[in-house]
């Protein structure tokens, strides 16, 4: 466990037993415990009896108002057999959670689950993350949808720990769709040659690009470890004519729709302010291939482009490039 993680508005910390009394306040709340499985606390003793043994587990934290310094929840990452469900492997871990009723509806413990995600997937190297709910516990299933989460199975007859039968549901998110939905696309305005090894690999001749870098817009892609996943470059035209000059995939992330994301963030930015998005490639049936899927359609062709603007020759998919077959989709 590390010592403090801080949110906008959290601090995830470990439970201390000065706590005890805070907790009482909370976990005696009878809407708590039991929708969940466990008791309402009984007292402030009892609620220390907890943090001594319950709490004091790693990977759990007191969920701590930043604003009042109070902790009013507990969220926390099980492993191995502290966990609920027996499908769960041994690189995979559960997160539960739980806060006090004065602070339902603010959003606050799925601010505390996502940045647990992020220690699970980015700093524990976790490969899927578990949350199970009973059957009834709505509140809950909202925090797991919210967060990502997707329904995985049901199990029935299940012995909660206050010793009834229920039914119990679970839901799962892997790695691959966590970072999936981390990925943000930004403006660059600055520095834009920091990219550069990207942009190469959608125009291959530095100068060639630096005949728009500076008068388009440039966006990046990037990934929950702010890796850098995309880039695309596009620039004015004039009379409603949006031309994307530059669109590159970083290697590992090609196939697997970033391309096509990219685009469909372009047209939604700019569909207010052109009518048009025009779009460049070499006669390579592989990127003709794919802007067809994208939406586009043909429009023209430049005849030796490649030939009269680049110093080298441009091979793709073992093809010398001659002419330069543009493409095109109303915004």
């Amino acid at each position: 466990m590390i010592k403090e993680i801080v949110t906008d508005r959290l601090i995830l910390r470990p439970w201390r037993e000065t706590d005890a009394a805070s907790l009482y306040k909370y976990a005696q709340d009878p809407a708590i415990g039991p929708v969940a499985g466990w008791p309402p606390h009984t007292s402030a003793e009892d609620s220390l009896n907890v943090i001594r043994t319950v709490f004091s587990a790693p990977e759990i934290y007191a969920v701590v108002l930043k604003k009042s310094n109070e902790p009013v929840g507990c969220v926390g990452i099980m492993f191995g057999n502290d966990m609920h469900n027996a499908e769960a492997q041994a690189d995979e871990a559960e997160i539960g959670y739980w806060i006090g009723k004065p602070h339902w509806g603010q959003g606050l413990i799925p601010e505390a689950v996502r940045r647990l995600l992020r220690r699970c997937f980015g700093e524990l190297g976790i490969t899927a993350v578990w949350c199970g709910y009973y059957d009834g516990n709505t509140k809950s299933l909202r925090v797991m949808e919210k967060c990502g989460f997707r329904f995985h199975h049901t199990e029935e007859g299940n012995t909660s720990p206050l010793g009834n039968i229920r039914t119990e549901h679970f839901m799962k998110l892997t790695k691959e769709d966590w970072q999936t939905s981390q990925i943000q696309i930004q403006p660059v305005t600055t520095d834009k040659k920091k990219y550069l090894q990207l942009l190469l690999l959608g125009d291959e001749q530095e100068s060639m690009i630096d005949r728009y870098l500076e008068r388009g817009d440039m966006f990046v892609m990037l990934d929950a470890a702010e890796t850098p996943v995309s880039v695309a470059v596009v620039t004015d035209e004039g009379n409603g004519v949006l031309e994307l000059k530059n669109l590159a995939v970083a290697p590992h992330f090609q196939r697997k729709g970033y391309g096509k994301k990219m685009i469909a963030f372009l047209r939604h930015r700019y569909k207010n302010r052109f009518h048009t998005l025009l779009v460049g490639t070499g006669d390579s049936e592989k990127n003709k291939s794919f802007y067809r899927s994208c939406g586009f359609d043909h429009s023209h062709i430049i005849t030796d482009f490649f030939r009269t603007n680049y110093d080298h020759p441009i091979i793709e998919d073992g093809k010398l490039l001659k002419d330069m077959i543009y493409f095109k989709q109303t915004i």
